[in-house]
């Protein structure tokens, strides 16, 4: 049996990148945000797991995969913007779980961003949790569990 597959949906954050000033970078790069810091933390101590896919959700270029180029911007998610944004950013996520078929959805983001994936628990056959951050502190906090959660579960195996 395949070990399952997760998704971790974040948004994106105001703190950048000096370098995306001058050329492009991939997502998982650019941003440099207290969540990033948990992630690039966690992939410095090889404590990423391998069955662990990251989605980022950007006022600019709607739903990102880590690995998408972005430049340089400077533009503030709205719950206007995020629910003008909703349908492009369900069918992106819906897109990448046909190629991946995640087990496991987990969209971890302030409530500005939320209105952005309403509707994807509904649209999705996998487990989907979606959870509002509650401020940097607890979101940081609900992020180590789930990157622990998983880790766990694949040395449970």
């Amino acid at each position: 049996m395949s070990s399952p597959k997760y998704l971790l949906i974040i948004s994106c954050g105001k703190k950048k990148s000096e370098v995306l000033k001058y050329h492009a970078l991939k997502a998982e790069e650019a941003y440099k945000g207290p969540m990033f810091q948990v992630i690039n933390k966690a992939k410095r101590e090889n404590r990423w797991p391998d069955n662990l896919k990251l989605g980022i959700i950007s006022a600019k270029y709607g739903f990102l995969r880590s690995s998408d180029q972005i430049t340089n911007y400077d533009l503030k998610m709205t719950k206007l913007l995020a629910k003008q944004l909703q349908s492009q950013i369900v069918q992106k996520i819906l897109n990448w779980h046909e190629i991946e078929s995640f087990s496991h959805i987990y969209v971890l983001m302030g409530r500005d961003y939320l209105a952005s994936v309403e509707g994807l628990d509904d649209a999705i056959n996998s487990k989907v949790r979606i959870e509002n951050m509650g401020g940097l502190g607890i979101g940081q906090r609900k992020l180590l569990d789930f990157l622990n959660s998983i880790v766990n579960s694949s040395l449970e195996k």
